[in-house]
Parts: structure tokens; C-alpha cells; sequence
């Protein structure tokens, strides 16, 4: 009779240790699963904040005029940088902001939007309608996010868009 029982206590332990490796497998399978729905939520964001962005600038671009826009934050993004196309490939072009985004415009690499959270700085594209007015001309402009918005101003400049902070 107590070999019955010290038989079903081993069989227990069998079945309560397949259960626990049972249950973690579903949960890292689980975890893994909405790690990647989140980051392509994130592609998707920050895809249409490009193409907005992209938008924006395109289409205004008429002569004195001003559009001041509230843009959504994608990804819980901190900054974004724009830098003058004219800068590009310029030897003596400065970020104070961020020293990726000053390498990359020194090495003509034919990107001048950009986007940070925290240390890490990404490329979002190219235009080259975009220009920076005023003193900060020969360096990047970057607009912090505020209540999960980019104020951003659009100036019209005929054939280029003047960027500034609202």
C-alpha cells in the first residue's frame, strides 16, 4: 500500500513540473508575440509621422506663407531634428544636439530628419525642400515633444519650407 502512494507523489511531481514548464513556454511565447505586435505598431507610426512630416513640407512650400501644426508623437519619441539640405555633405556643419546626426550630415549621407528617444537617434528620411532659418541655419533644429505633440511652424519659401518650433 505505500508504494501505491509514493507512486502517485512521484507522478504528481511529473505532472506539476510539465505544468510549469508547460505554462512559462506559453507565457515567453506570449510575451514574444506582443513584443512584436507593439514594435510593428510602432513601424506603423512612425511611418505615417514620416509621411505626414513629408506631407507637410510638400505642401507648404507657397511664398510667405506660415502653417503652424500639432503633430502626434510616434513611438514616445523625445526629439525631432530636421537639418537644412544645403548642409549636407558640409564639412563644418554642427549639432550640439547629437553627435550621429552631425557625423551623418559631415558624411553627406542624404538624411536630414530625424528622430530621438533618449540615446537613440533614428533616420526617418530626406527632403530637400527643408530649410532652417535664422542663426541656427549651419546646425540642426531639434523640437521636443510636449504633451505627446511636435509643435512644428512650416514657413513657405517658394520653393523651399522653412522649419522652425511654434
Amino acid at each position: 500500500m505505500k508504494k501505491t502512494k509514493k507512486g502517485q507523489i512521484a507522478g504528481q511531481m511529473f505532472v506539476y513540473i510539465t505544468a510549469v514548464i508547460v505554462i512559462g513556454v506559453i507565457a515567453l511565447i506570449g510575451y514574444l508575440a506582443i513584443n512584436k505586435i507593439v514594435q510593428k505598431s510602432c513601424d506603423a507610426e512612425r511611418a505615417t509621422f514620416k509621411t505626414d512630416l513629408e506631407n507637410y513640407i510638400e505642401t507648404h512650400t507657397s511664398g510667405g506663407s506660415v502653417y503652424p501644426e500639432k503633430i502626434n508623437v510616434p513611438c514616445g519619441y523625445d526629439t525631432v531634428c530636421f537639418v537644412d539640405a544645403s548642409k549636407i555633405g558640409d564639412a563644418a556643419f554642427t549639432c550640439d544636439n547629437n553627435k550621429i546626426i552631425q557625423d551623418s550630415v559631415r558624411k553627406g549621407i542624404q538624411q536630414n530628419m530625424f528622430v530621438i528617444l533618449g540615446q537613440e537617434t533614428k533616420q526617418l528620411g530626406y527632403s530637400e525642400l527643408i530649410t532652417i532659418g535664422g542663426a541656427d541655419s549651419s546646425k540642426c533644429l531639434c523640437i521636443p515633444q510636449r504633451n505627446s505633440k511636435f509643435y512644428i511652424t512650416f514657413n513657405g519659401r517658394g520653393s523651399s519650407t522653412e522649419i522652425s518650433q511654434t
